[in-house]
């Protein structure tokens, strides 16, 4: 048993080198993918081990090796459940609205309480005392923003800030973990899939033996057909906005477009009950006010971007190609929109 973290600077830094060297990435964002192991670790065994999924475009590349990004941020799908067992809260039934707005109040107070010292203490005896977790709001005041998020925000963030041994300004590996954890999440198919820090997957090679397998672990991680619509439906609200985000999202893109080479795309398109019982779950559940929800049905949905964000897009993209994907010939951005309008145009035909 080893771990990457207990290797002096310069043996972390040539093992370091070598996954960015193999992978083809920036050594900065190998390093962010062990401390996204590290906190995959720490969740997936506190307290909410047994009802924790984990979901999103991390997981594509992680656990399924689907997608060639780096590991940015860890998603996770926490069922409600979990408070109506452990927890005993009524309003985890979600019988009505006012019990939805109770769990997302309850929930982040929960997670930016009890779980966020919780995971402080996880990181703590897994040697990692040099970290801190802080949650949304602190993050926040970090940043000179004094309003604080909606009370009845899901998913709650929290933040596990942990120290570099590089110097960068680069927005997709600034020195930080980004946990986004939902209440409010269906009960997703998934399975039970290996995941390990990209250090361990290209030296454990190279050398013939471990070196940072302390953290590897396995964990239910949600089906890709699911992260797929999810991503269409996500792009698709998105762009109703009058001013919609462009940081970081053009790695959405990407995934559908790598999404779109296997079989996960034709099972998504094909399960017309699963498309139909995400629609109507982000209706109930999240119900955004901006969101004709009619639009994200298979012959309206619309997830290209519009013209008035291409450019910021366009931008997005290229900073993360630049870096942060390990692939020899990843596409430029217009073919990636092209990829984009037929992979709607295969919406509208179902």
């Amino acid at each position: 048993m080893a771990k990457w973290i207990d290797y002096n600077e310069y043996e972390r830094q040539a093992l370091i080198a070598n996954a960015a060297s193999a992978k083809h990435i920036d050594p900065v964002a190998v390093e962010k993918d062990w401390w996204v192991t590290a906190v995959l670790y720490a969740v997936f065994h506190s307290s909410i081990k047994d009802y924790a999924l984990f979901k999103g475009g991390t997981s594509l590349s992680k656990a399924w090796n689907i997608i060639s990004r780096f590991s940015e941020d860890v998603d996770i799908a926490l069922d409600r459940t979990y408070y109506l067992d452990v927890k005993h809260w009524r309003c985890a039934a979600c019988a009505n609205n006012t019990q939805i707005r109770n769990l997302r109040e309850k929930s982040q107070d929960f997670l930016f309480g009890e779980y966020k010292d919780e995971l402080s203490r996880m990181l703590v005896e897994m040697g990692l005392d040099m970290v801190e977790v802080v949650d949304e709001n602190e993050m926040r005041l970090r940043q000179d923003i004094f309003e604080t998020v909606s009370h009845d925000k899901d998913p709650s963030v929290l933040y596990v800030r942990y120290p570099s041994i590089f110097s960068t300004k680069k927005q997709y590996a600034l020195p930080v973990v980004k946990i986004e954890i939902s209440c409010l999440s269906m009960r997703e198919p998934y399975e039970v899939k290996p995941v390990f820090s990209l250090v361990e997957q290209i030296n454990s090679s190279m050398f013939g033996e471990s070196v940072d397998d302390d953290f590897s672990q396995e964990i239910k991680t949600v089906s890709p057909a699911r992260t797929f619509l999810e991503k269409a439906f996500l792009l698709a609200e998105e762009f109703m906005k009058d001013s919609p985000r462009t940081s970081r999202m053009s790695r959405h893109l990407y995934d559908m477009e790598k999404l779109s080479h296997t079989k996960y795309m034709s099972m998504a398109l094909a399960d017309h009950n699963l498309y139909m019982q995400i629609v109507r779950h982000r209706k109930k559940y999240y119900h955004l006010g901006y969101v004709d929800y009619d639009k994200i049905l298979p012959d309206t949905i619309d997830f290209v971007p519009p013209a008035r964000v291409i450019d910021s897009f366009r931008s997005d993209y290229n900073e993360m190609t630049g870096s942060f994907i390990y692939e020899e010939s990843s596409p430029d951005f217009d073919s990636l929109l092209q990829r984009i309008a037929a992979i709607r145009e295969l919406f509208r035909k179902q």
